[in-house]
């Protein structure tokens, strides 16, 4: 089973929104939203004291995204909006206390597929935030930014 990640709204972009969505081969759907002000709030206090802050900060969207419904998955697919690399390097150090999810393939979305399958439940979000199963707040992302420790 496949779960695909993707995101509308970057996190980088301060004024906007972010909604981070997910779809699983059996075609169920979750999302997350983050608003506005809890973006601007975090950003502001941790520039420049924690780094690649942007994509920890993904990796939190995508955790409480994916983290009930990873029951089965072998593979995530996420899309190309943060660097690749970095969040494949760092999503491991979230999920410490799922046991298998070290056996979970972790992969870029195909350069020349359409688009996500996952772009369609963080569309909706963004769009109207009654969709989204999560409004993620500030003490959810500090609760997390402090697991991106080397094990």
């Amino acid at each position: 089973m496949k779960i695909y990640v993707d995101i509308s709204g970057q996190v980088d972009q301060k004024n906007l929104d972010s909604s981070l969505g997910c779809w699983r081969t059996d075609k169920l759907t979750r999302a997350v939203f983050l608003p506005t002000r809890t973006k601007k709030t975090v950003l502001k206090k941790y520039k420049g004291q924690i780094v690649n802050l942007i994509e920890k900060i993904h990796c939190i969207l995508i955790y409480y995204c994916i983290k009930d419904i990873l029951e089965g998955v072998d593979e995530i697919i996420i899309c190309r909006d943060v660097n690749f690399r970095r969040v494949a390097n760092l999503l491991p150090m979230l999920f410490s206390e799922h046991k298998n999810f070290r056996n979970i393939n972790i992969s870029p979305i195909d350069r020349y597929s359409e688009k996500s399958m996952g772009h369609n439940p963080a569309l909706k979000a963004f769009r109207k935030r009654k969709y989204a199963d999560e409004i993620i707040t500030r003490d959810m992302i500090e609760k997390k930014i402090l697991s991106f420790k080397i094990k």
